[in-house]
C-alpha cells in the first residue's frame, strides 16, 4: 500500500512537473493556493523546478510573487480563524447567560415551594391547636 501511494505520488510530480513546465509561474502559484493539501506538496515540487530553470532575476521574481501570495493566504486563515474564536465566544456566553437563568429560575421555584410548604405546616399547627 504504501508502495502504491509512493508511486502514485512519484508519477503525479512527474506529470505535473511535464505539465507545469509550459506555464507561467503566476500560474503555477494559482494552481499551488487552489490545491489540497496533498496535492499541494507535488505542485510546490514542480514549482521548486520550474524555479531551478529561471534565470537569476525571474527567479527572485517568482519567489516575491509566492511569498506574497502565501503571505495573503495566511492573512485569510487568520481572519477565518478570528471569525470562529468570535463566534465560539459568543456562543459560548449565551449558554453561560441561559445556565444561570435556569439556576435562577430553579432557586425562585424551591424558594416558592419551601415557603408554600411553611405556610401549610403553620396552618396545619395552628387548626392542630385550635382543635385542642
Amino acid at each position: 500500500m504504501r508502495t502504491l501511494n509512493l508511486s502514485a505520488t512519484l508519477m503525479l510530480l512527474g506529470t505535473l512537473t511535464l505539465g507545469l513546465a509550459d506555464t507561467s509561474v503566476d500560474a503555477q502559484i494559482a494552481e499551488i493556493q487552489n490545491a489540497s493539501a496533498e496535492d499541494r506538496v507535488a505542485l510546490v515540487n514542480a514549482f521548486k523546478t520550474t524555479m531551478s530553470t529561471l534565470s537569476a532575476e525571474d527567479r527572485a521574481v517568482a519567489i516575491a510573487q509566492f511569498r506574497e501570495s502565501m503571505q495573503a493566504d495566511g492573512a485569510e486563515l487568520k481572519t477565518q480563524t478570528q471569525t470562529q474564536t468570535q463566534t465560539q465566544a459568543r456562543e459560548r456566553l449565551r449558554v453561560n447567560q441561559m445556565e444561570q437563568t435556569e439556576d435562577m429560575l430553579r432557586g425562585q421555584m424551591m424558594n416558592q415551594h419551601q415557603t408554600a410548604n411553611h405556610s401549610m405546616g403553620a396552618s396545619v399547627t395552628q387548626s392542630r391547636g385550635a382543635h385542642r
